[in-house]
């Protein structure tokens, strides 16, 4: 996936959100949010791209008569599916460096990590969640082909959502409850904290919470994936994917 041009496809999208965000604080005066506007292209491209491969991988793979070796491999099908998203995942994290980039050739504004180890590990924890989550969406698209008309739709309520640019504590108390069921309002929260001067709270509960969210969803998509497979096979049906 990595040497296919579209695989950098939601790379593009990171440096022109970063632009549009940071114009929109740097208007109101509040170039105390700037940090934020370069953890919400981040997040925005892993989601992309998760939407993206989900939805074409395994297709991709039967078309091109990969899908058969893959599913009879001694390998896990589902952890391949995870493997190869987690791949993905890599390619769009770059994303960050091409936000504080622009933030910081375009406007003047270097953004700080001040707390690099919460950083990292909140990056790494939300990529591979992303991963997980995108394991458990690949699965519904192959198991009910008819989902997948809702794939394009499926960025901006996340984004918003998850509060990828305004904090979800910022949103009124019902709505902050079910945001919370989204590892990346988690992930988003983290990764703003980490950025900011101040310490981090709860750092590790937090972290845990983003690796337990795309634990249920990956076990969820693997689930889901050998019951379709087994299915599929007993009904002869895997080229017809």
């Amino acid at each position: 996936m990595a040497r296919s041009v579209d695989s950098y496809f939601a790379l593009v999208g990171a440096p022109f959100f970063t632009i549009v965000f940071l114009s929109m604080v740097l208007h109101s005066d509040r170039a105390d949010l700037a940090s934020y506007t370069v953890v919400a292209p981040t997040l925005m491209t892993l989601w992309t791209a998760a939407l993206m491969f989900s939805g074409e991988m395994i297709s991709e793979d039967r078309e091109n008569g990969r899908l058969e070796p893959l599913v009879a491999s001694p390998v896990s099908f589902p952890m391949l599916v995870f493997g190869r998203l987690c791949g993905a995942m890599l390619v769009s994290v770059p994303a960050f460096g091409l936000a504080i980039g622009v933030a910081g050739l375009f406007f003047g504004f270097w953004v700080t990590i001040h707390h690099p180890v919460v950083f990292v590990l909140a990056i790494a924890a939300t990529a591979l969640s992303t991963a997980a989550t995108a394991t458990a969406l690949s699965a519904v698209f192959i198991a009910a082909p008819g989902a997948r008309i809702v794939q394009n739709t499926l960025s901006m309520p996340v984004f918003l959502l998850s509060g990828v640019m305004v904090p979800v504590a910022l949103f009124p108390g019902w709505l902050e409850g079910l945001s919370r069921v989204l590892y990346l309002s988690w992930g988003a929260d983290l990764l703003r904290d980490a950025l900011a001067p101040e310490p981090v709270e709860s750092a590790a509960l937090r972290l845990a919470a983003v690796v337990l969210l795309g634990a249920l969803a990956l076990a969820f998509g693997s689930a889901t994936l050998v019951r379709f497979l087994r299915r599929a096979r007993a009904k002869g049906t895997l080229t017809r994917v």
